[in-house]
This record gives C-alpha cells, structure tokens and sequence, in this order.
C-alpha cells in the first residue's frame, strides 16, 4: 500500500467538507485509502495540460499525484467539479 500525503490545502478542503457533511467528507476519505491500495492497479491519466490526476467521489474531484520512488500518493486539492477544474486553468 502507498503512503497518502495531504497537502495543506486538500486538508483544510476535507475539514471544511467534513463540518459541512461528515458522510461527503467520509466517503472522500474512503476513496482516498482505496486508491493508495490499489495505486498499482490502477490506469492514472494525466489532466490535459496539468501532472495532477483526478479521482472522482460523487460530485467532488481529488487532485494527486503519483511518486513511486516513494510509494507515495500526494493529494493536492478537493474541491466540486467545475471548481476543481477551474481552479488549475487559472494556474
């Protein structure tokens, strides 16, 4: 299994989810940890334009990134769809 690593952002994005609407906040969380288990098995593509991938959970969108040097998965933002997307053109 892969190690996770939040970002400062994506933390504070799960906390604020987490206040809002524990169970939305749970299940991202949950597909968090399946994805570090399944990390080897799994197809990841690229965003257009971008090195993060994106992992869906209902209507929100989990930014990460891959480094198999160090079994690591690095989450780098969640935020709803179009935010999400939004948010890496502006950058």
């Amino acid at each position: 299994m892969f190690r996770i690593e939040w970002s400062d952002r994506a933390e504070r994005q799960l906390d604020k989810l987490a206040r809002r609407n524990s169970e939305v906040a749970q299940d991202i969380f949950e597909k968090v940890e399946w994805l570090a288990r399944n990390v080897t098995s799994i197809d990841h593509e690229r965003m257009h334009g971008h090195a993060e991938q994106s992992l869906h959970s209902g209507q929100y969108r989990i930014l990460y990134s891959i480094d198999r040097a160090n079994e690591l998965v690095v989450i780098h933002d969640i935020d709803k769809h179009d935010a999400a997307y939004r948010k890496l053109n502006r950058r």
